[in-house]
């Protein structure tokens, strides 16, 4: 939900700000945060039906900071957090992109301990300085030691909350020129960081939507186009994979590119069972070679005999198994 996303950059603003010595605005993002928590629609949902002016009516929010989410939900960034971000010494920001450790408790150990790298903090961890610290404790040492190796299995990963909104952005930007579109991958399975986006699309007019899609002023380099995939990296470095796919196909496609690797083998191997192909074009009869299903996802589990599996659920573990119809 991209309420917890906004609240945790408003409670980070006011965090730096507070360390600026800046007066009341502190206290106004935090307010805002708060009540962003305790929002129970989502603000995308909020912001499609009434617009900035229902963002603005929510109690502790404003004018000022509707503008800012807004920002969020259609760029996937806030220009202010980028902006205040860089008022922090640099060697904090390194401690700052650990996992639950933030800008004050990076200060903090910064002035108690003289942490100031990843190096220094590991250190301070195996020596159990942390620990010992008022405020701090074993539990939250531990917590810190899980989120730098979080860091560290993670690099060169990107948290869910972070590539959800970049790729919506992109979807928007082509939604006019295409008949279906959807974002597959690790993204649609939910894992908690991804390495890059994969959209999947039907349109009339292939060529164009490829023309539109390698044009995007975020994009900095084209690493390949043509009329049914073109792959791009954006300025963040982030690569984006589109593919064009025939109507017919979509489901098909949309499931075979969702994934997991283990899930879509073993689904290949139950159709092969059954006597039929799967493949990223359908569901084909193996003798016949007549199309079975493929338009949506729906319609390839059932011809399977298999009740529809939700993208997070695909694992390669026996969610197949616990799928099928009597």
């Amino acid at each position: 939900m991209v309420n917890s996303e906004i609240a945790k950059i408003f409670y980070e603003i006011a965090d730096i700000l507070e360390m600026q010595n800046v007066q009341w605005k502190p206290q106004a993002y935090r307010k805002a945060a708060k009540a962003i928590e305790n929002l129970k629609q989502d603000l995308r949902v909020i912001y499609k039906k009434g617009g900035l002016k229902a963002l603005d009516e929510i109690p502790g929010v404003g004018s000022g900071l509707a503008k800012k989410i807004v920002q969020y939900i259609e760029t996937g960034r806030i220009n202010e957090y980028e902006r205040v971000k860089k008022l922090v010494p640099r060697h904090l920001r390194e401690i700052m992109a650990i996992p639950g450790m933030g800008p004050k408790r990076a200060e903090f150990l910064y002035e108690k301990l003289g942490i100031k790298s990843i190096r220094d903090l590991e250190k301070a961890i195996k020596e159990h300085k942390i620990a010992k610290l008022f405020s701090f404790g074993p539990k939250s040492e531990e917590n810190i030691k899980k989120g730098l190796a979080l860091m560290k299995k993670t690099q060169g990963r990107i948290p869910l909350e972070k590539i959800v909104p970049i790729a919506n952005k992109i979807v928007n930007q082509l939604k006019k020129h295409v008949n279906k579109i959807i974002i597959a991958g690790s993204i649609r399975r939910k894992k908690p960081t991804v390495r890059d986006i994969d959209i999947l699309a039907t349109a009339k007019n292939a060529n164009k939507v490829m023309d539109v899609f390698t044009k995007m002023k975020d994009v900095k380099r084209v690493l390949g186009k043509g009329p049914t995939r073109s792959t791009v990296i954006l300025k963040n470095g982030i690569q984006v994979d589109l593919r064009i796919v025939p109507d017919q196909s979509f489901g098909a496609a949309v499931c075979y590119f969702t994934g997991s690797k283990e899930h879509n083998i073993k689904l290949r191997e139950l159709a092969i069972k059954k006597g039929y192909k799967l493949s990223e074009y359908g569901l084909f009869d193996r003798k016949t070679g007549k199309f079975i299903a493929g338009k949506t996802e729906k319609e390839i589990y059932k011809a399977l005999n298999l009740r529809y599996i939700k993208p997070e659920l695909r694992t390669g573990g026996n969610e197949i198994k616990r799928a099928m119809l009597k």
